[in-house]
């Protein structure tokens, strides 16, 4: 079965009216019954006082024969003559002595339960539903030392009480559509108009492709949730088209930098094959070759090696790890290298620190950074390596006085195959370093930073937990 579904302003205005439907549904009733009952309430305390002043009567004057002239009686008693009323008098035996029925009806049944209570000394409400038009009626005994001489009964019509309830319901029910239907309407207009900004995000969604990632939702300086959502997406959209023109960027780098050895080997086999060469010119041609073959394996090795850390695909072997002892020895591994270069490799300050980690990968980010610091290096300069503690971290500087890095490269310095340098030859190295280099500090829950100023070398700061 296909589900139907509305649209959000369609959502939110029906919300809307049937919360505001309730509210008034609830409201009304509540009023409806208060003046329902309010109105029977001062019906009854209006019949109870007739009732009670003919009762008075009666047992002040001891005259039964009054009731010869019942209505004049009515009215001496209650000092005017009663409109829409029914009264009668009933004596203990039940007959009726005298009665008035100034209503359309022509007769109103005596229940024998109600004059059985009456006898007894209850006074009984009850509404005459036979009677047309009904009746709410009081029987009341007329009590004379003790001894119930008579019963009064009087009656009131009910015509005006379900008039006036009728018009009420019909105001209300009035009221209760008029409302709704004005906040339906008025709230799908506001809704539309509140929702417009998600029209144009959803617009502009559906326009953004690879090739026109500058396009941005105009917001008009709105400052609410839809404006925050607005601005979020055209962040999101600038992050993609960062994230773009990396990977472009990206591919562009690994074909330059698999497109050079593969032009390297192209052209030492051609040249190798041209004529018959010596044994002797054969080796070195092979030896190029097989340099510019480790080059690639590298950058394949290293290529693949981030791959699986961002599938998170590859294992920490982890183990305690002298960081101390790990520095010298990469620091005297890369002294060689360092001599090649016209580098000088200081180690100071190197403090007793113990960590736990993986040590092969922990060597390889030290080695990267280290091998790093000496190819930028100038030469007859200096790389200086350190560790101290810091606020439960283990920190290693690596400090170089080499041609330093400009602001605008800082932030992509970790990037893959980028170099900020982009005047210098390339080097032996991969293009990968600084990146795995990134990784594998991020992969202990540590981190890598970089100060630097153009002209005044580099230092590259590794932050590793202790605990």
């Amino acid at each position: 079965m296909k589900r139907f579904n509305l649209p959000i302003k369609w959502k939110l205005t029906l919300w809307y009216g049937g919360i505001l439907a309730l509210i008034l549904v609830t409201f009304s009733s509540g009023v409806y019954i208060y003046f329902k009952n309010s109105l029977q309430k001062s019906i009854d305390t209006k019949i109870k006082s007739i009732a009670e002043v003919l009762a008075s009567s009666m047992t002040e004057t001891h005259n039964q024969s009054l009731f010869g002239n019942f209505e004049r009686y009515l009215e001496n008693a209650l000092g005017k003559k009663p409109k829409g009323k029914f009264i009668q008098i009933i004596d203990a035996s039940g007959k009726i002595g005298a009665r008035l029925n100034d209503l359309e009806a022509e007769a109103v049944p005596v229940s024998f339960v109600t004059l059985e209570k009456a006898l007894k000394g209850e006074i009984v409400y009850e509404t005459i539903e036979t009677a047309r038009p009904r009746l709410r009626m009081i029987t009341m005994p007329i009590v004379e030392h003790k001894k119930i001489i008579s019963i009064v009964q009087v009656g009131s019509s009910l015509e005006e009480f379900e008039d006036t309830m009728k018009r009420l319901l019909i105001i209300m029910i009035i009221s209760i559509i008029t409302s709704i239907s004005v906040t339906i309407v008025v709230g799908y207009f506001m809704a539309k108009k509140t929702m417009k900004p998600v029209d144009q995000i959803r617009r502009a969604a559906v326009n953004i492709s690879s090739n026109n990632l500058d396009e941005r939702i105009d917001i008009k300086g709105r400052k609410d949730e839809l404006g925050r959502l607005a601005e979020t997406f055209n962040a999101m959209i600038s992050r993609l088209k960062d994230s773009f023109l990396r990977i472009n960027q990206f591919s562009i780098d690994v074909s330059h930098e698999l497109k050079t050895p593969l032009t390297i080997l192209k052209g030492e086999t051609e040249l190798a094959l041209r004529k018959e060469r010596t044994n002797e010119e054969y080796k070195r041609s092979m030896q190029s070759n097989l340099e510019e073959i480790d080059r690639m394996s590298r950058i394949i090795d290293d290529l693949l090696l981030l791959s699986k850390a961002e599938t998170k695909d590859i294992g920490m072997n982890l183990e305690k790890v002298d960081l101390r002892d790990l520095l010298a020895d990469v620091c005297m591994n890369m002294k060689l290298f360092g001599e090649n270069k016209g580098v000088e490799i200081v180690v100071k300050e190197l403090e007793d620190i113990r960590l736990v980690g993986d040590e092969l990968k922990l060597r390889r980010m030290i080695t990267n950074v280290v091998e790093n610091a000496i190819k930028y290096g100038h030469r007859g300069g200096h790389v200086i390596v350190s560790s101290y503690k810091q606020n439960g971290f283990a920190c290693v500087n690596v400090e170089d006085d080499g041609p330093g890095i400009s602001p605008g490269d800082i932030k992509y310095i970790f990037d893959r195959f980028y170099r900020a340098d982009r005047s210098r030859k390339r080097e032996s190295g991969s293009g990968l370093g600084l990146s795995i280099s990134k990784w594998i500090a991020e992969a202990h829950k540590g981190s890598i930073d970089v100060q630097s100023r153009p002209a005044a070398g580099s230092v590259f700061t590794i932050k590793l937990p202790m605990s």
